[in-house]
Order: C-alpha cells, then structure tokens, then sequence
C-alpha cells in the first residue's frame, strides 16, 4: 500500500508540472487562463495529505494539542506549555485546513455536476461513493475546526477566491448540519461499487471501511452533544451504533510514507532537524506509574540517566527547562519518530468508550462495563500490550465507573492531542483528581486564565483580512478569548 501511496505522490508531482508550465507544442492550443480540471484522485490525494500534515504538524498537534493536553513537556523553548502559541502558526492552520476542505468541496462540486448534466456512461454509484468519502472527509475536518476555534466560516467559505471575506455559522447550526451530512453520505455508499481509482491515502478506497468512519465520526458528534442536546445526541448515536468500528483494524488514520513530504512531521522535526523538544510530562508519568499501566513503556522511554521512567515538571518556564539534561526525563518512544507512523483520525478504543457511555445513558443494547473493557483492550493492542492476562488483570485493577471511564479515555487519546483536549473540557477532566492534571493560577501563565484553556483563538489574519465578520462572531460566542466556553462544554 505505501509503494501505491507513493505513485500517488509523484502523479500529483505530475499533475502539478502539467497544470503551471507548457511542456508540448499541443498545449498552445490550450487556453492558459482555463487549465484543465484536476483529477478528483488528486485533489483527494491532496486534500487528505494536507489535513493529516497541519493536524499533526510540529506546531499544531505537537506543540499545542500534546501540550495543552499535558502528555508532554517541552525540554526548552517552554513557552506553549504556559499557553503563548505562535499567531503564524494559527494562521497556517486555519489556511491549510481551507484549502484542503475546498479541495474535497471541489470533489463534490464536480461530480454533482456530472450527475445533472446526466451524461451517457456515467457510473453514479460511483460518483455516490466519491461524494460520501469526499463528505465523511471534510466533515472530520469542519467538526475538528469546530472543536478547536467555536464559530467558524462554513455556509460563505466553499467558494475559494469568491469570497474572500465570508461570514461565520454558529457551532450548533455547524453540528446540525454535519450530523445530517454524514448521516446522508454513508446512507448512500454502496459498498459494492468502486470509488476512486487510487488517491485515497486512508483506506484505498475500501467502502466498507469509509461507512464504519462515517458512522464512527456520528458517534463522536453525537457523544458531545450529550450535555447540550441529549435528544440529538441519542438520535445521532442510535442511528451510527449498529455499523462502526469493531476492531483496530477499522482505524481511520491518515498512512505517512517513508519519502519527503508526506512523512510524520514528528520524523521530519527530530530526525531531519535534529530537535529534540518534547519529553514526559511529571503528572503524566506518574499517573501511568501508578496504576501499573504497561503503555508507559510504549509511550516513552526510559530516562537515561536512572533507567526508569521520569517526566518533568509541567509549566516550567524555558530557561529552567533546558537546564535539565534530556537525559532526566523520558523522552519520546523511538517508534512515534518513524516516518511511516501514522497520522489517527479515529480509532476502534475512542468508538468502545463512546459506546461505554451511550450504553450507561440507555441509548444503546450492551454493557457498559464491557464497552469500556473492549476500549482498554483495543488501546492496549494498538500500542502491543499483547498478553491477555496483563489486560485482564489491568481492567480488574482498574473496573468500570464513570470516573474510570473519563481517565481511561484521557490515557488511550494519547499521540491524539486535539481530541484529548476536547474531552479534557467536555468531561471536566481537570476537576477530577485521579487524572492527576496539572491547573495553573492565572499569576503562572501568559495568559489571564484560570484552568486549561477553552478555545484557541482565531487567527490573526481573521482579525486583519475579515475584521467585520470576525468581530461579529467574536461577540456572538462570548468573546474571542481562550477561556470562552464551545457551545457543548458546560461546565
């Protein structure tokens, strides 16, 4: 699959050649102001590849999602652990998931197209099943966005250059709408039928696997809802439970390959630069520590200097931080830098806890003790916690209560740091003690807050380019500050 990925690659190469320069003395009959349409495999290629490059970026996931989840530390430079991010590096976010959600618009825009000029040979099931991945795709994304920023440009925004200053949709109407999208593409996948043919880096065009991820995703939004709109929350996750994820094997998650640049950007930023700035956060470790967990093992290494495992101290400001050797505290596990590690979108032990909790709720059949014991074990198999026994016996160390459940969750979202922080806030993580979080008085950090932050504020060139709009929003959601509350998080 990954040498198919890597055809992929270079045809997109190819694509971008043919598309900017002539190369034959038949194209000076082309109108260079109409260049041809591009593939929709490249523009899935494309879409997918930018999604899961800004997701884990160094100073998206890595930077701000691990960080503000508290999974790690950072060896020196400590300025986001104490919530000073970096306004290019927001800006290049918002850009980069744009661009990739219009790509994935482009799809769509295309192929509904197609199916009202009614041509003769088309294969609708065909075009169906683009549609439902290009929607189940960009949803994941908008949803992500959402969770992340509160209001946000979607009705005005799917134009590109057409409209350069679009208005913002409220969170709730967003989650309404995606709820309904999604509901509708996998109700139209015909797994039976092709989709593209090639360019798809998740699941290679497996239907079946993209209605398991529409589903999967409808649980995710629906589990949030459940303190906001329990009626849509049930509904939601009522409709999705029967077909979604069984087995790790089911994962979404976006396939890095071993070549520049579609690597694990945690590869390019310690193997290819060199930098070494993120290590095991103190209250992390000791969580892991106490309740015996063997994914410590999997998640770092072991301090070099003692032999055992050791995190800093979260929050330190830089100077104290990079005065305390690397060899201190546990760095990354070598196997989160491989350049092929993956890039997870969703997985089988965040769909069991969802389901744990639904169960508890009576909105779904089944046990919540046994949802919750298939999220551990599918956590547990994911990082190679094989022995049966060794989780047998964490799970009765560790038995099924609600508090339980949100610890367990918080432990098995590592490497997902933008998930974890949603159910840091959705669940109140940090008011409950055995998650060991760490809470900053407003006197220790950059910014006047008190807690983990609620949002992350939106980009400066919003403020700059499409002040009118974002003033709007901004005042509609309660103010564009890092301690306003999403519409789902109540506390």
């Amino acid at each position: 699959m990954k040498n198919i990925f890597k055809t992929l690659i270079l045809f997109a190469v190819v694509m971008a050649t043919a598309l900017t320069g002539c190369k034959d003395i038949t194209e000076l009959n082309e109108d260079p102001n109409r260049p041809a349409e591009v593939p929709n495999e490249y523009l899935l290629t494309s879409a997918q590849r930018a999604l899961g490059l800004r997701y884990y970026g160094v100073f998206d996931n890595i930077s701000f999602g691990m960080t503000i989840s508290q999974y790690w530390a950072q060896n020196e430079y400590s300025d986001e652990v104490r919530y000073q991010f970096r306004p290019a590096t927001n800006n290049t976010f918002w850009l980069d998931f744009y661009t990739a959600i219009n790509d994935l618009e482009e799809i769509i825009r295309k192929n509904n197209a197609l199916l009202e000029e009614g041509a003769a040979g088309l294969n609708t099931a065909q075009l169906a099943n683009q549609n439902a991945i290009a929607t189940i795709m960009k949803s994941w994304a908008l949803h992500n966005m959402v969770d992340i920023y509160g209001n946000i440009p979607v009705s005005e925004s799917l134009g590109g250059q057409d409209n350069p200053s679009p208005g913002y949709d409220s969170q709730q109407e967003i989650y309404d709408s995606l709820i309904i999208n999604v509901k509708a593409a996998v109700t139209a996948i015909d797994v039976e039928e092709p989709a593209f043919n090639g360019g798809d880096v998740v699941y290679y065009n497996n239907m079946t696997n993209w209605q398991k991820f529409g589903n999967s995703l409808l649980l995710r939004m629906g589990i949030r809802l459940s303190d906001v709109n329990e009626t849509l929350a049930q509904e939601t996750i009522a409709f999705a439970a029967g077909n979604v994820f069984t087995s790790n094997a089911d994962n979404a998650a976006i396939n890095f390959i071993s070549e520049q640049p579609s690597v694990n950007p945690l590869y390019t930023s310690y193997i290819v630069n060199g930098r070494q700035d993120y290590c095991a956060t103190a209250n992390f470790i000791n969580l892991l520590d106490g309740l015996g967990d063997p994914r410590i093992a999997e998640y770092f290494e072991p301090a070099t200097a003692t032999g055992t495992f050791v995190g800093m101290t979260y929050g330190l400001e830089s100077a104290t931080a990079a005065g305390i050797p690397r060899s201190a505290v546990s760095q990354l596990n070598e196997q989160l830098l491989e350049p092929d590690f993956e890039g997870m979108m969703m997985d089988y032990a965040e769909v069991s806890f969802i389901l744990a909790e639904a169960a508890a709720n009576g909105w779904v059949t089944g046990s919540p003790q046994q949802y919750y014991e298939n999220g551990i074990a599918a956590s547990m198999e994911y990082w190679g916690i094989n022995s049966q026994a060794d989780i047998i016996n964490y799970t009765a160390a560790n038995p099924y209560t609600a508090t339980n459940l949100a610890v367990q969750k918080y432990i098995a979202l590592y490497i997902q740091g933008w998930q974890s922080w949603a159910e840091i806030r959705r669940l109140d993580i940090e008011s409950i003690p055995e998650a060991n979080l760490v809470v900053y008085a407003p006197d220790q950090n950059f910014i006047e807050i008190s807690g983990i932050p609620k949002r992350r504020i939106y980009p400066n060139d919003e403020q700059t380019l499409n002040n009118a709009n974002y003033a709007e929003a901004s005042s509609a959601i309660g103010g564009d500050e890092y301690d306003t509350n999403l519409f789902w998080d109540i506390d």
